[in-house]
C-alpha cells in the first residue's frame, strides 16, 4: 500500500533527494498543504528545529488521520518539544543522534515514538553505533522496546530483513526515488510527493 509523503523547507514543499550521500532537497515553491486524506501520511521538515523552535506553523494540531512528523530532529533532548506539539506520531531519526546513550537519554521521555532509520546499501548515521548491519540494529532497538520503525530508502534499494526479525516490528519504508516497490516485511510505503 502507498501512502502520501510530503517534505517542506520554510513552509515550502520541496522533494527530498539523496545526493553524494548527503540528504538535500529540490525546491519547488508550492506552499505546503495537508491532504486530507483518511490514510497514513508522512510529513518531513527538511530544515530541522533548533532548540525550542520546530517549524509546525502549516501542520493541524491533534490531527484526526495518522500523520507521522520528522522534524529533523538534531539532539536527543529536543525530542520533549515534539512531543508538546502534539502535531502527529514523531519520528525520532538516527541520522544526527551521537549514539545508544543520546537515544536512550531521548526514550526515557516517551512511550510512543518511531525510530527513523537512512538506508542507502547501508545503515547511514552519524554515529557509529547506528552504522551497523540492519538487523542487529533492529534486534537493539527491539531491546530498548522499540518497534515502529521507518526505514527512510535513500537511493532506492531496501535491506533484506528476515521474516523472524520482522514479524517482531511494525517496519515503514520512505521512499526518496521513484521506487515504490513495497518489500514483505513493510507494513505500508511512503512516497514523496
Amino acid at each position: 500500500m502507498a501512502w502520501t509523503a510530503i517534505a517542506y523547507n520554510q513552509g515550502k514543499r520541496v522533494k527530498p533527494i539523496c545526493d553524494l550521500g548527503t540528504i538535500n532537497f529540490m525546491p519547488s515553491g508550492l506552499d505546503i498543504s495537508i491532504p486530507e486524506a483518511v490514510e497514513p501520511t508522512l510529513i518531513w521538515d527538511m530544515g530541522g528545529i533548533l532548540r525550542n523552535r520546530p517549524d509546525p506553523s502549516s501542520l493541524k494540531l491533534n490531527p484526526e488521520n495518522e500523520i507521522y512528523v520528522d522534524f529533523g530532529l538534531t539532539w536527543g533532548e529536543d525530542i520533549i518539544d515534539l512531543l508538546m506539539l502534539d502535531r502527529g506520531q514523531v519520528i525520532l531519526p538516527l541520522r544526527n543522534l551521537q549514539g545508544f546513550n543520546e537515544l536512550d537519554a531521548a526514550l526515557a521521555y516517551v512511550e510512543n515514538i518511531t525510530i527513523g532509520i537512512d538506508w542507502s546499501t547501508s545503515v547511514k548515521s552519524s554515529s557509529s553505533d547506528f552504522s551497523i548491519d540492519i538487523v542487529k540494529l533492529l534486534h537493539l532497538l527491539h531491546q530498548r522496546g522499540q518497534t515502529d520503525i521507518l526505514i527512510y530508502s535513500l537511493i532506492g534499494e531496501v535491506p533484506y530483513i528476515p521474516a523472524g526479525t520482522a514479524a517482531n516490528l511494525n517496519i515503514n519504508v520512505a521512499y526518496l526515488t521513484e521506487s515504490n516497490i513495497q518489500p514483505q516485511w513493510a507494513k505500508g510505503v511512503f512516497i514523496f510527493e
